[in-house]
Order: structure tokens, then C-alpha cells, then sequence
């Protein structure tokens, strides 16, 4: 079965139209829901794409094909009354992360691999007793928590 963060974590994808709160409903049910990688036949079985949904769920001893959201959650709703699983297939793209906003998660993931390295410096100049490098990487360490703050309003300049 999927854990309930799983199932909400799909909400940062770009979704059809009506299936967050057709998430929202999954994730009560988490316990129920298993998701699969290609598309099962004579399952009861949600498909979750970009540009829409398609569920297959049993009713009166066939497999009933829903498309509608709010028919969706309804078939789920009176689906989930039993213990059988649904399976949950998802082709959604990620959102479109801005250049602007990749060059800033670069930049931080470069400044984090730099203030380790330095940490990792100090470390080993504690191990080595190494005042030179402790003070070197100390002060480099300092240089760079300095830029990564923001300046404090109303100090200094005016």
C-alpha cells in the first residue's frame, strides 16, 4: 500500500482538471491504494494523466470505465465501502521549474558543498592539530555564512 504523504505529493504535478480532490479522497484511503507502473487489466485501476483521468471499477460484476471527476469520486466512494485494492497508474509531468529559480537551487547546493567542505577542514585541522588550516578554513567558513545572511534592517547604512 502507498503511504499518504506519497499520494499528496503528487499534487505538485501538473494535474487534469478535478484530480486534487480526488487525491485528497485517495489519501484517506491510502491503506487501499496500491500504485502500479503499467497499466493492469481486470483490475479495479485509476489512471491519472496530464490531460485527464480514467477509472475502471467494478459495479454489478463488470468493470465500468468512468472518465468525469465527480463520477470518479463517486465510484470510488462506493468502491472504497469494500477492502479490495484500486491501483493508482500516474503519468503526470513535473511542474516547470522557472531558469531563474534553477540557478538559485544551484547556487545554494554550491554554497552547501562549499561550507561542508570547509567543515570537513576544520575537522580534519582539529584531528591534525593544525591551527594554520583551523584558522584558514574558519575564517573562509565565516566569509561564507556572511554572504549566505541576509543583512539585518536598520544597521548600519542610511
Amino acid at each position: 500500500m502507498v503511504a499518504k504523504e506519497d499520494l499528496l505529493l503528487l499534487k505538485t504535478k501538473i494535474l487534469p482538471t478535478g484530480a486534487e480532490s480526488i487525491l485528497d479522497f485517495l489519501a484517506t484511503r491510502h491503506n487501499q491504494v496500491e500504485i502500479t507502473h503499467i497499466v493492469l487489466e481486470n483490475v479495479p485501476l485509476l489512471i491519472m494523466g496530464r490531460h485527464g483521468m480514467i477509472a475502471r471499477i467494478p459495479n454489478n460484476g463488470s468493470m465500468q470505465k468512468i472518465s468525469q471527476p465527480a463520477d470518479i469520486l463517486k465510484g470510488l466512494r462506493e468502491f472504497f465501502n469494500r477492502q479490495d485494492p484500486l491501483y493508482l497508474f500516474i503519468n503526470l509531468p513535473d511542474l516547470p521549474v522557472p531558469n531563474e529559480v534553477l540557478q538559485v537551487l544551484e547556487e545554494v547546493q554550491r554554497r552547501h558543498a562549499k561550507k561542508q567542505a570547509l567543515l570537513d577542514t576544520i575537522d580534519r585541522a582539529l584531528d591534525q592539530y593544525d591551527k594554520d588550516m583551523f584558522l584558514q578554513a574558519t575564517d573562509e567558513l565565516k566569509n561564507l555564512m556572511s554572504e549566505m545572511l541576509p543583512p539585518l534592517k536598520g544597521r548600519g547604512s542610511r
